[in-house]
């Protein structure tokens, strides 16, 4: 079995269903609420543990009632936690979501309060045991060492690159063996929003495979032999729930790479998983299973 360490944030997630708000002074009555666990980090452990692999969070939350929450969730779907850190004084990062008609959502994040970017703890000589490791930009202080040991140890180190407070660093490229970008976080780091001219700048410098999630219209990634754009459709669904949908295909294509599969199967494996989530309700409950994901594959004609 896989084990794949996956090293950033995690989120309480107050999550309402409700038409968009149409201005800023408007209310609006929510037809549903529900409370999950979020991250980018957070949310792709989940998806590595409900995908049949060994996952575990490294991360901080406060010592308040939010980072409670956010340890037993990942805790109860099978997320190892005895390294996250919980730290006194510090307020642990949640965000309130609206989800309106067909997926479409606004956020409003709050990332935590004297959260302590220090990562000297972090037990760093573990990764030489894993099967690979998956780090977001939202905590660099880790993530610069993490991949560093990742490849000293010629393990695979996959890198969401998604929209962050601050640009992401460029070393976090050069050391990640995957860098995936977001459409948001590729126009953030490259500086242009056409996206073969984003991924092959992104590209310069490193000898990271290069890709991008992108919503509706599927994956793209830079082939590796001759730097042409390849690219999987989205699948056909119509969708409910978007929230998330990038941290389950970055948790899905980290544990295929961390297994070793080529990367046009780890492409279409996490292309897959990312779409059966949106298609459903539940925030995390709506991961799918790996038998439900080889199974939607088997009935697309991709394996």
């Amino acid at each position: 079995m896989a084990e794949i360490i996956c090293v950033g944030v995690a989120f309480l997630d107050y999550v309402f269903e409700a038409d968009l708000p149409a201005s800023d002074d408007s209310k609006t009555f929510a037809r549903n609420y529900q409370q999950f666990g979020g991250g980018m980090a957070a949310t792709a452990s989940v998806t590595v543990a409900r995908l049949g692999g060994r996952a575990a969070l490294w991360g901080r939350v406060g010592k308040d009632e939010a980072g409670e929450h956010i340890r037993d969730g990942l805790a109860r779907r099978g997320v190892m936690t005895d390294v996250i850190r919980q730290i006194d004084g510090a307020q642990s990062p949640v965000s309130a979501v609206v989800i309106g008609n067909k997926g479409a959502r606004q956020a409003i994040v709050f990332p935590g309060r004297n959260l302590d970017n220090d990562a000297s703890w972090l037990p760093l000589d573990r990764i030489a045991d894993t099967s690979g490791v998956l780090v977001d930009p939202r905590w660099p202080q880790a993530a610069m060492p993490v991949l560093e040991r990742a490849r000293a140890n010629q393990i695979p180190g996959v890198l969401d690159a998604d929209i962050s407070p601050t640009p992401i660093p460029r070393e976090l490229v050069e050391l990640s063996s995957h860098a995936i970008f977001s459409l948001a976080g590729l126009a953030q780091y490259t500086d242009t929003s056409d996206l073969p001219t984003g991924l092959r700048k992104a590209r310069e410098g490193t000898d990271a495979v290069v890709g991008v999630t992108a919503g509706g219209e599927g994956f793209y990634w830079l082939s590796e032999d001759d730097n042409v754009v390849r690219h999987i459709p989205a699948l056909a669904i119509e969708p409910i729930d978007t929230l998330g949908a990038g941290d389950v295909f970055h948790g899905a294509f980290a544990l295929a790479i961390g297994e070793g599969k080529p990367m046009e199967e780890a492409a279409l494996f996490a292309n897959a998983a990312a779409g059966m989530k949106c298609a459903r309700h539940g925030g995390r409950d709506a991961i799918p299973t790996r038998a439900e994901v080889w199974q939607r594959l088997a009935e697309n004609g991709a394996t």
